[in-house]
């Protein structure tokens, strides 16, 4: 048997020897939807949510679009044209929206020389983020981010001059982030949330990458990264307009239970709470095929990160250069958006990143196991100091999302001699599902949820490295930086 497995075996056992005299056993929890009550939470969401203005949206992808191209390489000498227009563009509305929020927000340019690795590109590519960074009040270390790519692209990648719209492509994304950050400004959130205007992902992720490594090296506790990729078409390559859901990819190196994965159960259920009249899609794999995103870079990082699009994309309109059609401008072009669907994926956003900055931390669960004598679970955790409690929530191993909650009534916790809490599942059989413990403040918030180690991480398996964490990323079960 694999030496680590032993080790987090032992550390279990300890645990559950030192636990008080167990409860009497439960008939067992009933299946109930995984909501908690949180009436305080939605009354101070609520006017967030009905704040997002789908004409300001337009507004911003509009400008963005009227720019004429936001190509990585483009002018930087012109207010009107290029993307040194749209950066300080950019950079002027979070200023102004900066203004609103007491001196806690602070707009900077994270600007840097990276290396570019596409054809016909220089081999070394100036980039400019725009960042905007709303402090948290008592635990500003931790960090929530979200972002978008403002730069755009044609056919050609390397070409700098010709029109490269971007409204979809990713205005709209860009819009989001600025969308939320106007919307949150004036709120105060124990965490920081960080809102950017990324540069360069057409070109190898070179924006996020230098400011998720940034971030790395700084040691900050990233607790989540929403990126809002092409999130403005709903009419499908098919004739279909799908416009009441959206897609949230994430990573996961093993399992179904990353800390990416966490993140995407948290906007799901956000959107439920919160925005019930708009879904989420889980897809269970980190991108499209071939294609990446923004995310990718803090998932590189170990940071919690899931990436937003649109139902379904239709290609025939991104990357493209800008012709006529039917008498009209056809690509990538704002004609083609639809700015009511980016306003409810940018209250998606806006409810996760609200609940989330104002719950305490995640919890850190040591392990779990099935009893022996009954089909019960036991839970090792230990919540943060902030957390008024926790509820436990599990699913079968098929399931993509948390079907069941058992609340701390129910799975009677109680404290160890080493200072953990043990809480028992009653009639959840661990070896058939997954179990995770969520953080709860006094205002009905979650955290997101956090799950025990896998057997299958530490059993014998090959080898080979398609079957490794990548580097930075931690094993389940722990937190990241």
């Amino acid at each position: 048997m694999n030496a680590r497995f032993l080790v987090v075996a032992a550390v279990l056992a300890a645990a559950l020897a030192a636990q008080e005299p167990p409860a009497a056993a439960s008939a067992g929890a009933a299946a109930v939807p995984a909501q908690a009550p949180a009436v305080d939470l939605r009354t101070r969401i609520a006017p967030l949510l009905a704040a997002v203005d789908a004409a300001r949206i337009e507004a911003t992808v509009r400008t963005l679009v009227g720019f004429g191209t936001r190509h990585t390489l483009s002018r930087t000498d012109s207010d009107t044209e290029g993307v040194g227009a749209a950066r300080r563009w950019l950079q002027a509305q979070f200023e102004a929206i900066a203004a609103t929020s007491n001196g806690r927000m602070v707009v900077t340019r994270q600007e840097a020389t990276v290396p570019c690795a596409r054809p016909g590109m220089p081999t070394q590519v100036s980039i400019v983020n725009v960042i905007a960074t709303l402090r948290g009040s008592s635990d500003a270390e931790r960090v929530y981010v979200v972002g978008g790519h403002y730069d755009s692209r044609n056919a050609r990648g390397e070409d700098k001059e010709g029109a490269a719209p971007g409204a979809v492509d990713d205005a709209s994304g860009t819009a989001v982030a600025l969308e939320a950050c106007r919307v949150l400004a004036a709120t105060t959130f124990p965490a920081t949330i960080v809102f950017v205007a990324y540069d360069a992902e057409e070109h190898g992720l070179l924006g996020s990458s230098a400011h998720a490594q940034a971030l790395a090296a700084s040691g900050a506790r990233v607790d989540g990264m929403l990126g809002c990729d092409i999130v403005g078409n709903t009419l499908g390559m098919d004739g279909v307009r799908r416009d009441r859901h959206v897609r949230c990819f994430s990573y996961a190196p093993s399992g179904n239970d990353s800390f990416g994965r966490s993140l995407a159960r948290a906007v799901t259920l956000a959107a439920r709470t919160h925005v019930p009249d708009f879904g989420v899609q889980l897809v269970l794999r980190g991108d499209r095929f071939g294609r990446g995103g923004d995310h990718r870079s803090f998932f590189e990082q170990g940071f919690p990160a899931v990436r937003l699009s649109e139902p379904r994309e239709d290609f025939s309109r991104q990357h493209q250069d800008v012709w006529e059609r039917d008498g009209a401008p056809y690509g990538d072009v704002a004609a083609f958006c639809d700015f009511a669907y980016t306003a409810n994926v940018a209250r998606v956003v806006v409810a996760t990143l609200a609940e989330l900055a104002v719950a305490p931390p995640p919890p850190r669960v040591i392990g779990a196991q099935l009893r022996r004598d009954r089909y019960d679970t036991e839970i090792v955790y230990e919540l943060p100091p902030s957390a008024v409690g926790c509820e436990f929530v599990w699913r079968l191993t098929t399931d993509a999302d948390w079907t069941h909650v058992v609340t701390a009534a129910e799975a009677k916790p109680r404290p160890t001699r080493t200072n953990r809490s043990l809480a028992t599942l009653p009639g959840v059989c661990l070896d058939d599902v997954v179990v995770g413990v969520r953080s709860l403040g006094a205002d009905g918030s979650r955290s997101r949820v956090v799950t025990p180690p896998e057997p299958d991480r530490f059993e014998q398996r090959p080898k080979a490295a398609a079957n490794q964490e990548p580097a930075g990323q931690p094993a389940q079960g722990q937190e990241p930086r």
